[in-house]
């Protein structure tokens, strides 16, 4: 077995076949561990000093940490590829990949960061099942506080009929009353993107978010040019790979709501939404994520992970919290 570092962005992209390949094989994984999402962010924020740690048997790779150096004003960060928008963090790992992989490849990152002059390490969002939770601090550095963010999530049963055991009676009896309130005004109808209409549904999407940030006086979250760019490239490459479910919502034929979310083999993950204040009769959000929800079920997932944030309207859904870890290694 080979240990090695990848310091290039052309050794980052003539990596992905490679990559792409572990991230399927890999038993935990999430769509936020894949190249369709952490290529597109490289693009868009990537800077000059990627540190990708890799183990490899042969012409087989075993594990991917992919983590990079940031120079803020205060400190040169070691963070890991995808920081900022990406609400799970992790290392792959193949099935087969021989105990203390993860600390093998952390232990090597945190050398060459260290080499590099990084004054701390910050193993963001990692979720429970994540192995660098359990990783021993290595030698010459130390640890601050973990931080934890929850991370709430709905159990989904195995039939829509069983749906009262998931989620609250009252809520229940607010997707009803808001599909007949549509019904009355002329219905409503659920489009869903494919590989060829990505960007007019995320332009749809990208809107009535923005409108939830106006009426609060804020520039909203695309005021960033990166962010825009990142987001369309992502949603296409996810499109490409069967990862995503962006949706929109039609009553009395207008866009009243939307949502992007990316896809698991037994989950799916809520990541963003919005919806025109017009219709808040109608509550299009509610009944957009009710039909994101039997939609689910009926593909088998047994899971929606509402993402980062203790946003009350998770938990009258019935989700419960999964807390995420943040680790922060500095040089001792």
């Amino acid at each position: 077995m080979k240990i090695e570092l990848l310091t290039s962005d052309a050794a980052l992209y003539d990596l992905r076949p490679e990559w792409d390949e572990l991230w399927r094989r890999s038993l935990s994984a999430t769509p936020f561990q894949s190249p369709a999402w952490l290529l597109p962010w490289w693009i868009a924020f990537g800077t000059p000093s990627p540190i990708i740690a890799t183990l490899r048997t042969g012409d087989r790779l075993l594990g991917l940490l992919p983590l990079y150096v940031l120079d803020e004003p205060a400190a040169r960060k070691l963070l890991p590829i995808g920081a900022g928008v990406t609400d799970y963090h992790d290392i792959l790992l193949a099935p087969d990949s021989p105990d203390g992989t993860t600390q093998l490849l952390l232990d090597a990152a945190l050398n060459a960061a260290r080499d590099r002059g990084v004054t701390e390490c910050a193993l963001l969002d990692l979720p429970p099942q994540s192995s660098l939770r359990m990783t021993s601090v290595p030698s010459g550095w130390k640890e601050w506080p973990s931080t934890l963010v929850p991370c709430p999530v709905l159990r989904l049963p195995p039939s829509c009929d069983l749906l009262r055991n998931s989620i609250p009676a009252g809520k229940l009896r607010d997707i009803r009353q808001y599909r007949h309130r549509a019904e009355r005004i002329g219905g409503w109808s659920i489009e869903t993107a494919d590989t060829q209409n990505t960007d007019e549904f995320l332009t749809a999407l990208i809107g009535l978010h923005g409108l939830r940030w106006q009426s609060r006086g804020d520039a909203g979250l695309f005021c960033d040019d990166r962010l825009d760019t990142f987001h369309r490239r992502a949603v296409q490459e996810l499109a490409q790979a069967g990862l995503l479910r962006l949706q929109l919502l039609r009553l009395t034929g207008s866009i009243a709501a939307a949502y992007y979310a990316l896809l698991g083999a037994k989950r799916i993950l809520f990541y963003m939404s919005g919806f025109d204040p017009k219709f808040a009769r109608q509550s299009p959000g509610t009944i957009l994520l009710g039909h994101m929800i039997e939609q689910s079920i009926r593909e088998g997932r047994r899971e929606l992970h509402f993402l980062r944030g203790a946003e009350q309207y998770k938990y009258a859904w019935g989700a419960v919290d999964q807390m995420n870890i943040t680790r922060r290694l500095v040089p001792s």
